[in-house]
């Protein structure tokens, strides 16, 4: 919901005059504070407590979604809008393939040495790279069933307290790289309105 209905809001905030870059900086603080509580998540969270992070996640994606879009197009010549539009939608979609992907090896690669690291202390328990693989795609039971653990029971706890362990180390990475992005685009951003009213092709 929240990345339906934030882009309508980010529009008309800035249609009545409201500014880009603040809405900029807020849907980064909402990306470093929703992974941030992410890490709230255990196996035994409540629905409220996995859904506010989430709406928080949401929101700063959702409110700088199309702004962006916006804002990069108001600096290129209408001429080259159509070519510009296209460029950042290669860039956007292909970011977002390549950090899904980066994001799923880690969390199977931190997931596996989790389980590589505890499997030995279950009577019977063996095969962790297929535990693992298993258990990255959260069919725990039949993970369990493949190690073939004496107390099956336990080696499912153990395996919901391992991906919980690398899903939290992933969130704490996430908020990092988010923080440092943050930075950088402060960064490049400082003196933008200067630069932007300066040129030549910024439309209205």
């Amino acid at each position: 919901m929240p990345v339906l209905l934030c882009p309508l809001l980010a529009a008309k905030l800035v249609t009545r005059g409201g500014p880009a870059l603040t809405l900029v900086h807020a849907s980064l603080a909402c990306l470093v504070v929703g992974d941030l509580a992410l890490t709230l998540f255990s196996p035994d969270v409540t629905v409220l407590v996995v859904a506010l992070p989430m709406l928080v996640t949401g929101a700063g994606m959702g409110l700088s979604a199309g702004l962006v879009d916006g804002q990069a197009l108001e600096l290129v010549d209408p001429a080259r809008a159509g070519m510009a539009a296209g460029f950042l939608n290669t860039l956007r979609l292909g970011s977002e393939a390549i950090a899904v992907a980066a994001y799923g090896s880690v969390l199977a690669t931190v997931l596996r040495s989790r389980v590589e690291n505890g499997i030995g202390t279950y009577a019977g328990a063996a095969q962790a790279d297929r535990v693992a693989d298993r258990a990255a795609g959260g069919d725990l039971a039949r993970a369990t069933d493949l190690s073939g653990a004496a107390d099956a029971e336990g080696f499912t706890h153990f395996l919901a307290g391992a991906y919980d362990s690398a899903f939290h180390t992933v969130l704490w990475g996430l908020a990092a790289i988010c923080a440092v992005l943050c930075a950088v685009i402060a960064a490049l951003l400082r003196g933008g309105p200067a630069r932007s009213a300066a040129c030549p092709h910024r439309r209205a």
